[in-house]
């Protein structure tokens, strides 16, 4: 397993200190010139290195992978890491500790960093349970049944809105941008820029803004001058009550058109775990346990929406 990350500069290297520090005593000693003017070349020869080893990286954004032999038998706990890796500068080399008392026999944990359980499955092989970084990407607003959330909330959508929404791209994209180029996960996971829901932020703040705009009243639309911005923080309770609704009711018609539900995934996943007899494959356990994930992460948005 390779671990990667942004390239912090390379490591301590006491040769250029020890070079330098001998070109000083030589330049004073021999009498090429004083203290000072050689205090100034030392300097340089300072200055350089920082800027070789930590802001060249920085501006430049290199990322570096490292095999880290042991350390990388360490299992993944996005809550409760007890230890963390990091890079020794002085010593060149990579390090796992930890504060936490680990008794004889026990796991250290440590963290692959903020990843969905999308990545952890597709580059580790596993799921997390209740994972804090888990995404669910949702169809682009252009796609919602809009006739059913006009329902759901009791008003309709007025004509032009979501032309203006589509201008002022909050409603997705029509068409698959990706050129497939992107080393960015996130554009190639949502090439069509569908809505995002995170465990911890819930639905993206942008798609409530144009739901709030979407949504709004006649009344509501002219007094906030017919701009989507002023619709970028909460415009009145009301407006606010629509458009959470309009949120809760589109996370359900999500969570309804999966053949399963969430309860008979977990059954299932129960009776698979506990009989070996359904001769189910550990590549199938995987599935199960990953679905139930996402519908668990839909169900506690949909919770934490409706007590908003």
């Amino acid at each position: 397993r390779a671990f990667s990350g942004a390239f912090t500069g390379s490591a301590f290297n006491p040769f250029t200190y020890a070079f330098t520090l001998l070109l000083v005593s030589v330049y004073v000693g021999f009498g090429f010139g004083d203290l000072d003017q050689a205090a100034n070349g030392a300097g340089l020869v300072f200055a350089a290195s920082v800027f070789q080893d930590f802001v060249l990286p920085k501006l430049l954004k290199k990322k570096r992978y490292a095999i880290c032999p042991l350390i990388d038998m360490a299992n993944h706990n996005s809550v409760r890491p007890s230890g963390g890796v990091s890079f020794e500068f002085f010593g060149d080399a990579y390090s796992l500790a930890t504060s936490d008392t680990v008794q004889k026999g026990g796991e250290l944990f440590i963290s692959y960093g903020a990843r969905s359980n999308d990545q952890l499955l597709q580059y580790y092989g596993f799921v997390e349970k209740d994972n804090p970084s888990d995404v669910y990407i949702m169809p682009p607003l252009r796609e919602w049944n809009i006739d059913k959330l006009e329902k759901a909330c009791g008003r309709l959508i007025s004509p032009g809105r979501l032309n203006k929404l589509d201008r002022a791209g909050l409603l997705g994209s029509s068409n698959l941008d990706s050129d497939g180029d992107s080393d960015d996960y996130d554009t190639i996971a949502n090439p069509k820029g569908g809505v995002v829901v995170t465990r911890i932020l819930g639905v993206d703040l942008a798609v409530i803004q144009a739901l709030r705009a979407l949504f709004s009243s006649d009344d509501e639309w002219e007094a906030a001058g017919e701009a989507i911005g002023n619709f970028a923080a909460e415009f009145s309770p009301e407006n606010e009550r629509v458009a959470k609704m309009v949120a809760k009711s589109a996370l359900q018609l999500e969570l309804d058109s999966k053949p399963t539900t969430l309860e008979e995934d977990m059954e299932l996943l129960q009776r698979m775990t506990a009989s070996k007899g359904l001769d189910a494959s550990p590549e199938e356990e995987l599935a199960i346990l990953f679905r139930i994930e996402k519908k668990k992460l839909l169900r506690d948005t949909i919770t934490e929406l409706e007590a908003s």
